[in-house]
């Protein structure tokens, strides 16, 4: 088929040449090493624009690489990159969109829904094959990973959600007696945080988590206040486990510990009653007062 130029209007002539020079427009994001990340994209997040091989590294270790958080408009340095308690990675498995944190628009972040139906929340279905507590993300420090803060009415990016002069992890927000950073502490954990190695992870060091009221040895209750200033009273048996904690070193304790205006640590109740207590140092610094 010929066309004969001669037949064809000035200016029809004219937009046919702009037609054709329109690809040569998404050259003002070229790509050099032809790594499929565009080199203004690969600027933007530190990567090296002359550089392919970068295409292939996980930076931050989400089960995506560079190339692969490209595509799915990710961040390459940032697990979870619309922060609905999902690694970029896992939101494939669970066919969600790595950055929209509600992909059906139902409400519901995407990491508290169950996508296999099998119980266990999108977020949690990769916690027992992680070895490493710090996998998760927790931006604001408070020792509540990013993922579990919505479920505990906690605010990610606020070290101190209400305010109250509390960090988070330190709050217990289902009055269960555990503080809420403990409240998903691995058994085992291959880089425990405890740089100082006391025995005690670093989130806990110079924790309060109340202090001791009274303890009536009669009829063995032990009543406590919070920080914040709630009551507790919990049974003591002869099955609790009391746990005397400090700087570089730990003791078994006795009842005897149990006195008024002690700091306590760490609480864990079993049905009930007291499973097992830590107790600070009867003059521990920045213990709060018995109220």
């Amino acid at each position: 088929m010929r066309i004969r130029t001669a037949a064809i209007p000035a200016g029809v002539a004219l937009f046919l040449v702009t037609a054709v020079a329109g690809p040569a427009t998404a050259a003002a994001s070229p790509d050099t090493d032809r790594d499929g990340m565009s080199n203004a994209w690969e600027k933007a997040h530190k990567l090296n624009p002359r550089n392919a091989a970068d295409a292939k590294t996980d930076l931050d270790q989400d089960g995506l690489n560079n190339l692969a958080e490209y595509r799915l408009k990710g961040n390459p340095r940032d697990e979870d990159t619309d922060n609905d308690g999902q690694d970029d990675g896992d939101e494939r498995s669970s066919r969600t969109r790595v950055d929209k944190a509600d992909t059906d628009g139902d409400r519901v972040p995407d990491g508290d829904e169950d996508a296999d139906r099998d119980g266990i929340a999108n977020e949690d279905e990769d916690d027992a094959t992680e070895a490493c507590k710090a996998d998760d993300d927790d931006v604001d420090g408070d020792n509540v990973d990013d993922e579990d803060e919505n479920e505990q009415r906690l605010k990610v990016g606020s070290a101190d959600s209400d305010r109250d002069g509390i960090r988070d992890g330190d709050e217990d927000a289902d009055g269960d007696g555990e503080a809420n950073e403990d409240e998903d502490d691995l058994v085992v954990d291959k880089c425990s945080g405890d740089r100082n190695g006391d025995g005690r992870d670093d989130e806990d060091a110079g924790d309060a988590f109340g202090t001791i009221t009274s303890y009536d040895a009669d009829s063995g209750v032990l009543s406590l206040v919070a920080p914040n200033g709630r009551q507790l009273t919990v049974p003591v048996t002869d099955e609790t486990e009391i746990e005397l904690v400090g700087p570089g070193k730990d003791a078994d304790g006795t009842v005897e510990d149990l006195q008024a205006g002690r700091g306590v640590a760490e609480l864990d109740i079993e049905d009930g009653a007291l499973e097992e207590i830590a107790l600070l140092p009867a003059q521990e610094p920045g213990a709060p007062a018995a109220a």
